[in-house]
């Protein structure tokens, strides 16, 4: 009987004891839970204003980047327009550079004129009679009356101080010897020529007494090289003014 009683008891005490870890055991899970529950909260709430505080500075870097922006924009329209300004007076610049290049015979030139042709009619050097009754020199100067503005002899540009001058039995022209038929060619008004062929001179009729011939020719297209050799400035200098 005294076994039966004790095991009882034992039974009883276990069941106490069993209970006791049941509820040690939910204590532990509901803590862990709630743990877990405000832990998760706080993190929540501090990954939210990390978020909100990098957004922050995104749209402050955002807006600085639009002003940098605005100020490079702005920065490139002044360059263009400077740009621009300086073109325009490199243009001018140009411009003139060419003008004086064009005066000077710097510069190939094409256009409506004439071209003559002195030639013998016999087999007979002409040039001792050519320049010695200035006959070259004569007509170069009787087409610039007559509006002639670009003038060249066998494709050698005349300017204002070109030399045309006899050596021994041929003509040079600024040191470059020439050698007949001599080739006049002249841009300018066309009607200009024509009037001064028929009526402005009788240079031709002195030529023809001389045996030269002149072939006389009128085109639209005359092409004129420029200048290829000029006695160098050695002397004179630019003056204020």
């Amino acid at each position: 009987m005294r076994q039966v009683e004790g095991s009882g008891k034992l039974k009883k005490y276990n069941k106490w004891v069993s209970i006791i870890i049941v509820c040690g055991i939910f204590g532990i899970i509901i803590g862990v839970q709630l743990n877990t529950m405000v832990s998760g909260d706080f993190t929540m709430l501090y990954k939210n204003e990390i978020e909100t505080q990098e957004l922050t500075e995104l749209k402050k870097t955002t807006e600085d980047m639009k002003i940098k922006i605005a100020n490079f924009r702005n920065r490139v329209e002044e360059l263009e327009k400077e740009r621009a300004d300086e073109s325009v007076s490199l243009k001018k610049l140009k411009s003139t550079v060419d003008e004086y290049k064009f005066l000077a015979g710097y510069l190939p030139v094409s256009g409506p004129g004439i071209t003559i042709v002195l030639e013998s009619n016999i087999e007979a050097n002409i040039a001792e009679i050519v320049e010695g009754k200035r006959y070259l020199i004569n007509l170069i100067n009787e087409l610039k009356v007559f509006g002639a503005e670009v003038l060249s002899i066998n494709n050698y540009r005349i300017v204002g101080r070109t030399e045309i001058t006899l050596a021994g039995n041929h003509i040079n022209i600024n040191g470059i010897s020439i050698a007949q038929p001599y080739i006049i060619q002249a841009i300018g008004d066309q009607n200009s020529f024509k009037q001064y062929v028929e009526h402005g001179t009788i240079l031709f009729e002195l030529m023809e007494l001389d045996g030269i011939i002149s072939n006389i020719k009128f085109s639209d297209n005359i092409k004129i090289f420029p200048l290829t050799r000029e006695k160098p400035y050695e002397h004179i200098k630019a003056v204020d003014e």
